[in-house]
């Protein structure tokens, strides 16, 4: 069911292996519902009043559009157990979903009564205030969030996107630019995020998704190479080449790659940028945060880097003269 962005279920603790509800957590983590809901009722017919095996059904009971079985669940675990902080929690879920969001408030406080140190205590109680057209009562809590986890990428991210679903263009912005600033991999996620699909058009959202502001910190260690071959995205020889070399040293490669009209970005050991210059030819640079490598390692690795670019472009053109796909690196 959709639900507000910030809105967060905390996983239960782990019970012993062999236990029935451990198998039915198991299955729910699989999306499996009826699996975990098959384990659960003889476990419940047994123990009716177990609070966690009343609000692991009631989670299976929700992800098969169950909700009216769902709820009934839910307020019995609360009833056996109304210290059950995720019980509350997954209650308001609920009432957002069905726009209840006083309910959803109530049950939002009372999950930080319970845990008040609780780090999404006031990013959910912020979400529902922006639901409800309280953006000063909102931002409050947001500015809350932040200051406790001032130096949080993903702290500010969950805030411009809350900021982005509930229509406050700028006011997402200028949060997703912090978190775009903290680590910059938060502008790549922000592309595909549904939150953020309205602002689309938004003249500040463009420019902060095609813009590449990133400085390296002191120390970095860097290394630079100019390439006679044009970057013009996704299929041009140099990415090939790139994905190739970095397949072949057995390299790991984030899933997070950005690729735009101008510029390129890849994370694997080491942070890889492309940049597309006016002559048609493209620089490529590397680097790496201080410390990961001894100066003399790092020369030695991005030079055979270098070379096995070359390597694999020269094996493109090869190909491509004969009239042929690109060769497996």
């Amino acid at each position: 069911m959709p639900l507000a962005a910030a809105v967060v279920a905390q996983p239960a603790a782990e019970p012993a292996a062999g236990d029935p509800l451990a198998a039915a957590r198991r299955a729910l983590a699989a999306d499996d519902p009826e699996s975990a809901i098959a384990l659960l009722d003889p476990f419940l017919r047994r123990d009716p009043r177990h609070a966690p095996a009343l609000l692991e059904r009631s989670t299976a009971r929700c992800m098969l559009d169950e909700l009216d079985a769902c709820k009934r669940d839910l307020d019995q675990a609360i009833r056996a157990d109304p210290t059950l902080r995720q019980a509350w929690l997954n209650r308001s879920a609920i009432a957002i979903h069905e726009q209840r969001y006083d309910d959803a408030l109530a049950d939002l406080r009372e999950a930080e009564r319970l845990d008040p140190a609780a780090a999404d205590n006031a990013l959910n109680l912020g979400a529902v205030e922006l639901l409800r057209g309280d953006l000063p009562t909102a931002t409050a809590h947001f500015r809350r969030h932040l200051d406790r986890e001032p130096g949080s990428a993903e702290a500010w991210y969950l805030v411009a996107s809350n900021y982005a679903l509930s229509g406050y263009a700028a006011l997402a912005v200028q949060h997703l630019e912090r978190a775009v600033a903290l680590d910059e991999r938060s502008r790549v996620r922000a592309r595909t995020d549904a939150n953020f699909a309205e602002l689309a058009s938004h003249r500040g959202f463009q420019q902060l998704l095609a813009t590449n502001s990133w400085v390296p910190p002191p120390g970095a260690l860097a290394a630079e190479r100019l390439f006679r071959t044009r970057y013009a995205g996704p299929d041009s020889p140099i990415v090939v080449a790139i994905l190739n070399t970095l397949q072949l040293s057995g390299a790991t490669l984030d899933p997070r790659v950005e690729l735009t009209p101008d510029w390129a970005l890849f994370w694997s050991a080491f942070r890889i940028q492309l940049v597309r210059n006016a002559d048609d030819s493209t620089t490529l640079r590397l680097t790496a945060p201080p410390g990961l490598f001894t100066p003399s390692s790092w020369e030695s690795r991005t030079a055979s880097f270098f070379r096995e670019i070359d390597t694999q472009l020269l094996r493109l053109e090869l190909a491509a003269e004969r009239g042929v796909g690109a060769p497996p690196p």
